[in-house]
């Protein structure tokens, strides 16, 4: 589905429940349960996670060492390093870690995460590396699922998920799965160009805002090919 819109909390000083978001509808509280099927309405989202993943050899396979949570996790799952060159294998626990940490960098700066601009950050970690499967690589990665992770929604890898096989090969199964249940899609609708032309949306994504003393955007906005929206 198009016209995706994904809301992205950059600062680190705002906790869950803080920030509300009111005038995009149907609104929350006050929608009609029959009609109005998705709700777009609430508080601004979790900060992105990012744990740092650690494997082990295990029956000659490369395999997690315990469950992760967040976006290295992702690219552990999801991406073939050098899949476009020589390389065969998963990232690297230390390569998984930069490259998320690098994103969310991006995001955090107000920077666009367009399929482009994602993999000229992998590549920066890892030479001629794609997060998709466009360039002929085994990786099984996408831009709406990077954006859901910054925008907030939870990723799962679990605990003995197999990243590599013995011949030190990519695994493109995917292991890990998303918490769709606290997360909301939005979508780009006229209530959110209002917003972020003059409303709650304006006001988050602004270097004006401020919370205690600190001035400082709370938040990027994207649409679906990761474009910020403004």
């Amino acid at each position: 589905m198009a016209n995706e819109a994904y809301i992205c909390r950059i600062r680190t000083d705002l906790s869950h429940g803080i920030v509300q978001i009111t005038d995009l509808k149907p609104n929350t509280s006050r929608r009609s349960l029959t009609y109005d099927k998705v709700s777009q309405s609430g508080y601004l989202g979790d900060r992105v996670e990012n744990d740092a993943v650690v494997t082990a050899a295990a029956g000659g396979d490369d395999v997690t060492a315990a469950a992760y949570v967040g976006l290295a996790a992702y690219l552990l799952d999801h991406v073939e390093a050098t899949g476009l060159g020589a390389g065969t294998g998963a990232f690297s626990d230390a390569d998984a870690l930069t490259a998320s940490t690098a994103l969310i960098a991006i995001a955090d700066a107000g920077g666009a995460l367009t399929l482009a601009a994602i993999n000229v950050a992998l590549s920066l970690v890892a030479a001629t590396t794609e997060l998709t499967s466009a360039g002929g690589s085994a990786s099984t990665g996408s831009v709406a699922e990077v954006l859901q992770i910054i925008s907030g929604n939870t990723y799962t890898l679990p605990a003995g998920s197999v990243t590599e096989t013995p011949t030190g090969t990519f695994n493109p199964s995917v292991s890990g799965t998303f918490d769709a249940g606290d997360y909301r899609q939005l979508y780009q609708s006229g209530a959110f160009s209002m917003s972020l032309g003059g409303g709650d949306l304006a006001t988050l994504t602004a270097a004006t805002f401020t919370y205690g003393t600190v001035a400082g955007a709370a938040a990027v906005c994207y649409d679906d090919t990761g474009a910020v929206l403004v």
